[in-house]
């Protein structure tokens, strides 16, 4: 055993206390372990989603991480992470999220530093939707940012509602507070009148039963001492007086009365103290016989034969004296006996009664400890109370300051669902109103997130209807400024709903058309053979590389695709976004990644279908044709030769490949 070092507990002070062996961290011994597991590699893959990116994911993900984290993205932002049953979805939401967290903490000026992520599970919300995406969203925040919630959450209903209910609240907080004090107060009134409750009111004490037990007993010991009246009684009070009186000296007082002040026992002190000194006198008249004898003599002649009669019985007063003294000692004895004989069922009652009392004392203590606790919490809880009706007060009076009240309109929504959908539109209103109140000042000083990320995932998990439900809700709860939604679904269960998915998702990213598709190195991983794939733990910090910029040369050119984008100003915008995101894939074919991502967010079925037939082809270096077509799609050809020069199977193959990865139709 080695030997354990001590530390002094004070200068003057032998006393030394151990200190323990450092011993290895959680963290440290998860670190080891899972470094052991590595090394040896595992035995039996599970299902969670976690583990090494096989399938190179994280390269593409990269570019969503970055554009969440941006500080100059507009929101709201919904960045679908589309695949089917066990694509992988909660592998890529948990690796995004791990590279947001990581971009937000590398310090670099054009990420945000204050994103708050909000992680749902959607098999797990019950009731409304959004009263159930409400309460997590709350839950979250509130903890991170607890007065950029509250506020937002006031915002939801009227202020002068809020007010008259905050102050309900408090009355209702203070008469519970009284009623407790009032129950607090009588149980310290107990605790003071414990001994009268068990003597007097306690049937069933101890010293109640011994009383009763030895009535006859006590009875007549009272009336000897001329207590009349109701013996059981006379007996607790005078047990009472006993316990009662204060200190060693009190309690000897109150003894000593037993042998004084009651009847008989006064008499006899008195008829002893009268024959001690009558032994006094007749033993002084005994030492001084001849004195007062010759002096008798010659008072009289007829006091002679009188003297000479007492000189010669002289021996009468000391026997005399002796029988006084005997007497004196007798009257104390009995007094003394008498005393005893009456203090013992007092002194009997007395350690009986401590015993009650000490019994009773010991509840009633845990209960008036537990009822100052109960106090002190009410107490607690008036004072909040009573801050939030002064803050409520106060909402009222700013919201009433230079309005004119009107009635309610009768069309609005007083439900948990309006209420809900109310404190989202809050959240976002007062984010943007806090952090333009803020601009300019450190960044330390906002006590409002920079952004709200929310992750939903488990979709698949729901029943159909269920899920359409939740992913509404979650449509209109998160588009407000300040949002960033990650969803992660499964296209084709929502096959019905593919006009709203691709209104709802600005940013689609399907997993069955992303990542290298190597099997091999995935297969290896699922073995576990050791030294293949590092796990891909996300670092502390990530510092951004994609480039957003878009040179005037790819403005011409994507202005060139709008029509087959779509036409419209959203098709346009989404066709320009995805273009930003995805053109570091393309290398030098950005005007064949253009054409695809074009083609494949606005492209008729037929346009789609020839392009497809195109990309059949076996000859990689054969040129493209897409003809077939049309005029439509012939010409956004053109545009891409003359920005990529000529294009060929195999790189087009390689550019559309890319530009599915960010389409949500299934006819890509």
């Amino acid at each position: 055993m080695t030997d354990v070092e001590t530390r002094d507990l004070g200068k003057n002070s032998g006393r030394a206390e151990p200190i323990a062996p450092s011993l290895p961290g959680a963290s440290n011994l998860a670190a080891a372990a899972a470094a052991v597991l590595r090394k040896r590699g595992s035995i039996f893959a599970s299902d969670a989603g976690r583990g090494a990116d096989a399938f190179g994911l994280d390269a593409a993900l990269r570019p969503l991480a970055e554009l969440a984290t941006h500080r100059d993205a507009e929101t709201p932002l919904t960045i679908g992470l589309l695949g089917g049953a066990g694509s992988g979805k909660t592998f890529a939401l948990a690796t995004l999220l791990g590279d947001i967290d990581a971009l937000s903490a590398s310090r670099d000026a054009a990420m945000l530093p204050r994103i708050s992520t909000v992680r749902i599970d959607a098999a797990s919300l019950e009731g409304e939707p959004s009263v159930a995406l409400a309460a997590v969203v709350y839950d979250k925040l509130g903890a991170d940012y607890p007065e950029f919630v509250r506020e937002a959450a006031h915002a939801v209903r009227d202020p002068h509602v809020v007010a008259r209910e905050a102050a309900e609240r408090l009355d209702d907080a203070r008469r519970r507070l009284d009623g407790e004090r009032q129950s607090l107060d009588e149980i310290e009134n107990r605790r003071g009148r414990l001994t009268e409750t068990v003597l007097f009111e306690s049937a069933g004490s101890q010293v109640d039963a011994f009383a009763r037990t030895n009535r006859g007993k006590i009875e007549s010991r009272l009336a000897s001492f001329g207590i009349t009246g109701d013996p059981i009684a006379n007996y607790k009070s005078m047990v009472r007086d006993i316990s009662d009186a204060s200190g060693a000296t009190g309690r000897v007082g109150a003894t000593l009365r037993a042998f004084w002040a009651f009847a008989g026992q006064g008499r006899l002190l008195v008829i002893a103290l009268l024959l001690f000194l009558a032994g006094i006198g007749f033993d002084a008249a005994v030492d001084q016989h001849e004195a007062w004898l010759a002096s008798l003599a010659q008072a009289g002649k007829g006091f002679g034969p009188l003297s000479a009669w007492l000189g010669a019985h002289i021996g009468w007063l000391g026997f005399a004296a002796k029988l006084a003294y005997l007497g004196a000692a007798a009257a104390l004895v009995v007094n003394i006996l008498r005393g005893i004989l009456f203090l013992g069922p007092l002194f009997r009652g007395v350690g009986l009664l401590k015993s009650d009392v000490a019994n009773r004392r010991q509840s009633l203590d845990q209960l008036y400890a537990h009822q100052t606790r109960r106090v002190d919490g009410l107490e607690a809880d008036v004072d909040l109370a009573a801050r939030a009706a002064a803050e409520a007060e106060r909402r009222a009076g700013n919201a009433a300051r230079g309005a004119v009240r009107s009635e309610p309109s009768p069309f609005k929504e007083g439900g948990a669902k309006s209420q809900a959908e109310h404190f989202f539109a809050s959240l976002a209103t007062y984010l943007a109103g806090a952090q333009k109140a803020a601009a300019g000042t450190p960044s330390g000083a906002l006590s409002v997130p920079d952004r709200i990320l929310v992750a939903l995932d488990n979709v698949d998990a729901l029943a159909l209807p269920q899920a359409r439900a939740v992913l509404e809700a979650a449509h209109r709860a998160f588009a407000h400024a300040g949002f960033v939604t990650l969803i992660a679904a499964d296209p084709a269960r929502l096959a019905d709903e593919a006009v709203q998915l691709e209104k709802w998702i600005q940013v689609p990213f399907r997993l069955d058309a992303a990542g290298s598709g190597d099997y091999a190195g995935f297969v290896e991983q699922v073995i576990g053979r050791p030294g293949t794939i590092e796990d891909g733990a996300a670092s502390a910090t990530l510092a951004p590389a994609h480039d957003w910029s878009i040179t005037a040369e790819e403005s011409a050119l994507l202005a060139q695709f709008a029509s087959l984008a779509g036409g419209t100003p959203r098709a346009v915008k989404r066709f320009v976004n995805l273009y930003r995101i995805a053109r570091a894939q393309a290398g030098q074919h950005k005007g064949a990644l253009a054409l695809f991502l074009a083609l494949y967010s606005g492209g008729t079925a037929d346009e789609i279908g020839a392009a497809r037939r195109a990309l059949s082809g076996r000859d990689d270096d054969a040129p493209l044709d897409l003809s077939s077509g049309g005029v439509q799609l012939a010409q956004a050809l053109d545009a891409a030769q003359a920005a990529d020069g000529l294009v060929s199977v195999g790189s087009a193959r390689r550019s559309a490949a890319i530009a599915r990865t960010f389409s949500t139709g299934t006819a890509a």
